[in-house]
């Protein structure tokens, strides 16, 4: 019998369980909307795009060329966030990473030089160049815009140059390997096992690290997220480390273009959360001159920033003439501009201050999975831009709107206005009345009108307070002890 009524018991709250879940799950997407929101809108993208190609698109050979042709464009959007968040721009890295790339090349296969050799020529280049930019734009205090523009057309000429307007192609195995090799495979029943175990690892470390992270919260005394809406982001990081495994291993397992993505992704994320520099990229783009004052050399930061920019633009450029298996003097158009976009839509801040590396991975991902998904359905080419435009002006218009985003606790506001509806329709009832009479008190002009507006101001006052009352409520004020 008790354990009947138990199980009654349980069954009649469950509807409310599952409501109090997604009130809960709603207010976390609502007061973290800038984080989330890329995620939501690349999940439409994948599923629009799934449906409208039999599910092609999400199938394991286009999905793996998809990561495979964002890679370069990530590693430069990974470097864009930084420059962006201190409140520069960096025109010049499409051109600077076709250079560089190219430079590689013609040094291996047309100069017989080692792969080591050229590429720590290459690193020397793009650093006396990053520091040269740094210095103009942070010392001379010529605007970024400016001085990159200039190098996109100084190194769109030395681009030239160097392939001397021809098309190289490339046979050394170094560059077969990064732009068309995969990690050894072994395979069991068509699905690489060596991929599915490395996704296993990766599962088990981020369900370790979640954990890991709230038992150091609690011992700091730092609030945890609730415990619903943590197990949500387990499972649904699990489920899509699920499907990369399993999609992956599907085709040919991991290709060194996501490999090298993942490292430069892991090692700046790293970088910019754990470390002293990375606080104080994020200090300079908040408030320059406060970060001055408190001891920060704001032109040392702009340097570095740029020199970092670079070599990613010295990766990417490899990257990309890896995967095409040439260098070309047509290479380098857009590059920027992709990855802005990318940084942008990954929720980067025009103002500065704001921005993640994670995020602007998945703003490549989203520019990339657009033009593959426009390819692969048919969609009328001469529109991808325009398609292109619209998703970017929409990031910046999305950025603007919710730079200011209030937390809410949905769940908090529905014991709120359980307890405080009846006072919150008593006070809109007499705002109500109140208004009518200062309407009726002006149109027959009596002396006293101001005492009728100031009724009004007080009921207004009631009410607003009632309100925000309701509005900031959180679960916790009414769970009794």
């Amino acid at each position: 019998m008790s354990e009947n009524g138990k199980t009654k018991s349980f069954m009649e709250k469950l509807p409310w369980l599952i409501y109090k879940y997604f009130l809960t799950l709603i207010s976390m997407l609502r007061t973290n909307i800038r984080d989330y929101g890329m995620y939501i809108a690349l999940s439409v993208i994948f599923i629009a795009f799934g449906s409208m190609t039999g599910w092609v698109f999400l199938g394991p050979v286009n999905f793996t060329n998809l990561l495979n042709q964002t890679a370069y464009v990530s590693v430069l959007a990974v470097g864009m966030t930084l420059v962006i968040v201190t409140r520069q721009i960096d025109l010049s890295v499409g051109y600077i990473g076709a250079f560089l790339g190219a430079y590689v090349v013609v040094a291996v296969e047309n100069q017989g030089q080692s792969v080591v050799v050229a590429l720590l020529g290459a690193l020397v280049i793009t650093v006396i160049v990053g520091i040269i930019k740094g210095l103009f734009i942070a010392k001379i205090k010529v605007p970024a815009f400016v001085v990159t523009l200039a190098g996109m057309f100084i190194f769109k000429g030395f681009l030239m140059l160097k392939t001397n307007n021809r098309y190289i192609p490339t046979s050394h195995p170094f560059f077969q390997k990064i732009g068309i090799g995969y990690l050894t495979t072994y395979e069991v029943g068509g699905v690489d096992l060596i991929t599915l175990i490395i996704g296993g690892v990766l599962l088990l470390v981020v369900v370790i690290s979640g954990i890991r992270g709230r038992k150091k919260n609690v011992k700091l005394g730092i609030p945890n997220e609730k415990i619903e809406l943590f197990i949500t982001k387990l499972v649904f990081m699990s489920a899509v480390l699920t499907y990369l495994s399993w999609t992956l291993a599907s085709f040919r397992g991991i290709s060194y273009l996501l490999l090298i993505t993942v490292v430069v992704v892991a090692v700046y994320h790293f970088m910019t959360t754990q470390t002293t520099l990375g606080r104080r990229i994020y200090a300079v783009g908040g408030n320059p001159d406060a970060a001055e004052l408190s001891g920060i050399s704001v032109e040392k930061i702009l340097v570095i920033v740029m020199i970092s920019m670079g070599i990613l633009a010295l990766i990417s450029g490899v990257m990309y003439a890896s995967r095409l298996q040439n260098t070309s003097p047509n290479h380098g158009p857009f590059w920027e501009l992709y990855a802005i976009a990318a940084a942008f839509i990954g929720g980067c801040s025009a103002a500065g201050g704001i921005g993640k590396v994670v995020n602007a991975v998945i703003g490549s991902i989203v520019i990339m999975s657009l033009k593959n998904g426009m390819a692969l359905s048919g969609v009328n080419a001469n529109i991808e831009s325009i398609i292109l435009g619209s998703v970017l002006l929409l990031a910046v218009v999305f950025d603007i709107y919710t730079r200011n985003v209030r937390p809410v606790d949905l769940v908090g506001m529905h014991y709120a206005k359980k307890e405080y509806g009846d006072q919150l329709k008593e006070a809109k009832i007499k705002l109500k009345e109140a208004k009518l009479e200062f309407m009726q008190a002006k149109k027959e002009q009596k002396e006293d009108v101001l005492e009728y507006e100031y009724k009004v101001t007080n009921a207004q006052g009631a009410y607003n307070k009632l309100n925000e009352k309701i509005r900031i409520a959180k679960e916790e004020d009414f769970i009794k002890a």
